[in-house]
């Protein structure tokens, strides 16, 4: 079985014209774009539209300023902001555009868009409340800035009742009419106050509800491991590194005068420098990538909440029979073999350099366009969770073709929200099965900043 999901923007249902909807906000967002301020400026309305847009979706780690400068201005990832100031320039214009957009209306818009200072988040006011437009010295429309409709009162010494016995009113009196509306207010007051507070329970409910929901789903993930008596085996992949021998570096020492004391350094090898074979040692399970020891440190916090213990192991440091006798857990695509070998024959497999392929439609592949300077801007993953045969152990491995990849897949398996997300689309006995996934990962700044799961096979 294989199901294809695509994250949606917005929510289908609740999109009627009284509700609160992204739909009524990107139509308050055209209408913008399409206004005399907006018009004639192509940056400006990228800028807003990116802006409204991670602000719907609640993806604050893409509102940062270098991270708007390369998306929206095409500077590079690592940029320095503090030498080129174009976000904060551009938002401030958008600002300007804003405000004159609003001073040229003559009635209340739907949705009031706007950025605060110091923020390049968007801010939604929303016109839900029948209210008179409130304009300004030109016409414009000014947001209503709040109406307290409860009387002002101010207090009084005690009365005696025998020395000032409070007089009659007659019934058909304008006083008695007001004291009745009086009266009425407090009564509506009172209403209106318990209406608040059994939203607010029934709001509560509907928030407990939905959280057990997320973690019910996410422990079904990690019972296989997290329940079992046995500790788990995390099996972590190493780089290939070669080291140049001492030899090398002493002499490079020696002709530059430096004063190494045994501290590690670069050697700046010419274009047709040579190098032998004797020149350089294997480091083999010496290194680590930055994006694998977080994975791991993810993977780790996740079982010990449930108080599961576990163990910590290179793959030339432990045995097929152990792996077949203990809960896995593998980092690593390409850099850890015992992911390769263990999950050669299963229907997404990495292959080549910068390919993962589908083993039952040879027409189907996923490609990786790496940068050749080091800033990638984008990952894929393979999830593998094996349920197998009974009397046989789990198996969970998260493999990036890079090390950002792998990350993006620990995150995505530690997440409740994700998981939850996830078996959603999956069938309902899904946890008592085999599953993988493909995530497509956006890389911004040396971190993951967005998942996407692309495939998904159930069998």
């Amino acid at each position: 079985m294989e199901t294809l999901i695509n994250p949606a923007s917005a929510s289908e249902e609740n999109q009627g014209t009284g509700s609160r909807s992204p739909e009524r906000v990107y139509q308050a967002l055209d209408l913008i774009l399409s206004s005399p301020p907006f018009r004639n400026t192509q940056q400006g309305q990228s800028l807003l539209r990116y802006i409204v847009k991670h602000t719907l979706a609640g993806e604050d780690n893409l509102l940062r300023e270098r991270v708007i400068g390369s998306e929206v201005f095409g500077r590079r990832p690592d940029y320095e902001t503090g030498d080129d100031p174009v976000v904060r320039i551009r938002v401030a214009e958008v600002r300007k555009r804003l405000a004159q957009y609003y001073q040229s209306l003559h009635e209340t818009p739907d949705v009031y868009i706007e950025i605060p200072s110091g923020c390049y988040r968007a801010t939604f006011r929303w016109n839900d409340t029948p209210h008179e437009a409130v304009h300004g010295a030109a016409g414009g429309f000014i947001p209503p800035v709040g109406i307290n409709p409860e009387p002002v009162y101010t207090s009084h010494p005690p009365v005696d009742p025998e020395l000032h016995p409070t007089p009659e009113i007659p019934q058909g009196s304008p006083i008695s009419a007001t004291l009745r509306e009086s009266s009425v207010k407090k009564g509506s007051w009172k209403i209106w106050t318990s209406a608040v507070v059994l939203l607010l329970l029934a709001g509560i409910a509907v928030w407990a509800h939905w959280n057990n929901a997320q973690t019910e789903g996410f422990k079904k993930f990690w019972a296989p491991w997290t329940n079992s008596p046995k500790p788990v085996i995390i099996v972590i992949g190493s780089n290939a590194v070669y080291r140049l021998s001492d030899s090398v570096t002493d002499q490079y020492a020696r002709d530059h005068a430096l004063e190494t004391h045994g501290q590690e350094f670069f050697v700046p090898f010419a274009p047709t420098a040579t190098l032998h074979g004797s020149d350089l040692h294997p480091a083999e399970n010496s290194f680590v990538a930055l994006g694998d020891v977080a994975s791991v440190s993810a993977l780790v916090a996740t079982i010990t909440r449930q108080k599961q213990t576990f163990q910590e192991r290179f793959p030339n440091d432990i045995s097929f029979a152990e792996l077949r006798n203990s809960p896995t857990l593998l980092v690593g695509g390409f850099n850890n073999p015992m992911t390769v070998e263990l999950t050669k024959g299963l229907r997404f497999v990495m292959s080549a350099r910068n390919e993962i392929d589908d083993a039952q439609d040879p027409h189907r592949r996923w490609l990786l366009h790496a940068s050749l300077d080091s800033h990638d801007t984008e990952d894929y993953a393979i999830v593998t969770r094996l349920i197998q045969s009974p009397g046989d152990v789990p198996l969970l491995s998260v493999a990036g073709m890079g090390q950002y990849g792998t990350l993006a897949a620990a995150d995505f398996v530690c997440n409740p929200a994700a998981i939850s997300d996830m078996v959603h689309h999956l069938p309902k006995d899904w946890a008592s099965r085999n599953l993988q996934l493909i995530l497509h990962v956006k890389v911004i700044d040396f971190k993951p900043v967005a998942t996407e799961v692309v495939a998904v096979h159930v069998w």
